[in-house]
């Protein structure tokens, strides 16, 4: 049995052509209405107030002070953690990034350090000038939760409020306890990351707020929109669970973005169907098979060099399959390993069940005496990926 508000987009698909089973829930538990959703606009809203970059919208600071003077609780969602998630350099552009992975480091505020959230990398000095061109002109960018905490403190200094996420959720008996406090209405506010977005279910909670509904949305990969309306549908589904009626703010500086307007609306089925004629003009699942093979080590030259050696082997492909790369991974370096991948995709009209793609990259492996790769480097291959990034 598999049970979901949003089934993944090949349980939909398989739904719709009858390989599943769909029962369908018409109405939420305890026949509790469906929130209002009201979606802002930020760029107008920068226009409108002459502050750009503003973590709270008119309309959702009102709204949680509404609530507030009711007596009701209110979800804040969030789905970036620490204070600030890039340090740049005002001057020549420089970001401070991870010695292992070449992601920007983020600022967090409580112990006041930089650290890499793939590898964990620390610097506990928060530098004073640019390493790159001696500029003391250097500035924290972004929001992180650690800083919307800070915000509502400023703005809602007697409520009571608490923080879930990675940082300061280090176990399950922390979760717990601000989940129970959080269930005695013994905290006001509740402001998290994507651990808070699904399952809880609080009658007291009238109030959602998506501090920034973009997050994510433009990452270079085929899930990315999946991912940003499963996160938003379900984060509105926390409000108004009990008897009184909910309302949900989420905030966006892309209120035109199919994604934004269909999870706002609460549509997924006219969301899905939008996203399966994507998948089906650009050959993504579930119109294919995938098949990503990276090449992963610590020697930049050598794993380029093994990338083309792998690629100079893919000769004639098979009818319905194409490739894309070679190519850095978005996330070019993770752990020290740079990483490199090919990608094949399979429509399906022309291999139903995959087993002709499978056949064909174990044969580019296998041929002509294998694929050679130097000891320190690894092929890994990943058959249907989630994710190419």
């Amino acid at each position: 049995v598999l049970a979901s508000a949003t089934p993944s987009m090949e349980s939909y698909y398989n739904q719709i052509h009858g390989k599943f089973n769909y029962i369908h829930l018409p109405e939420r538990f305890g026949q509790a209405k469906y929130p209002q959703v009201h979606v802002v606009d930020m760029m107008k809203e920068s226009e409108e107030t002459d502050i750009y970059g503003g973590i709270f919208s008119r309309l959702l600071l009102d709204r949680i002070q509404d609530r507030l003077d009711k007596k009701e609780q209110i979800i804040l969602f969030h789905n970036r953690r620490g204070f600030a998630p890039v340090l740049r350099c005002n001057d020549c552009g420089e970001v401070s990034m991870c010695l292992h992975c070449q992601i920007a480091l983020t600022y967090h505020r409580d112990g006041k350090y930089l650290q890499c959230h793939f590898c964990n990398h620390t610097q506990r000095t928060l530098p004073s000038k640019c390493d790159h061109c001696q500029s003391f002109n250097i500035q924290l960018s972004g929001t992180g939760t650690q800083k919307v905490e800070d915000e509502l403190k400023v703005k809602f200094p007697n409520a009571v409020m608490a923080r879930l996420d990675a940082d300061s959720a280090k176990s399950g008996v922390n979760i717990t306890k601000v989940l129970q406090e959080f269930s005695k209405a013994r905290i006001n506010i509740l402001l998290g990351t994507q651990m808070i977005a699904k399952g809880l279910d609080f009658d007291n909670v009238t109030l959602v707020g998506i501090i920034n509904g973009d997050t994510g949305l433009y990452l270079p990969d085929f899930r990315a929109g999946e991912r940003v309306f499963q996160l938003i549908y379900q984060a509105a589904g926390r409000s108004g669970r009990g008897s009184i009626p909910g309302e949900v703010v989420v905030q966006s500086y892309s209120t035109d973005n199919s994604v934004i307007q269909c999870a706002t609306q609460l549509n997924l089925k006219k969301y899905y169907n939008i996203c399966l004629d994507e998948r089906r003009t650009l050959n993504y699942p579930p119109f294919s098979w995938m098949i990503r093979m990276e090449i992963r080590g610590k020697n930049k030259s050598a794993v380029e060099q093994s990338i083309s050696d792998l690629n100079q082997r893919i000769k004639k492909l098979p009818k319905g399959v194409e490739k894309l790369g070679p190519a850095y991974c978005y996330r070019k370096k993770l752990r020290d390993y740079y990483r490199m991948q090919v990608v094949l995709k399979a429509n399906k009209e022309f291999d139903q069940n995959g087993s002709k793609v499978h056949a064909y990259y174990k044969s580019i492996i296998a041929n002509n005496g294998g694929l050679k790769l130097p000891g320190n480097l690894r092929l890994v291959v990943d058959v249907n990926p989630v994710s190419l990034l």
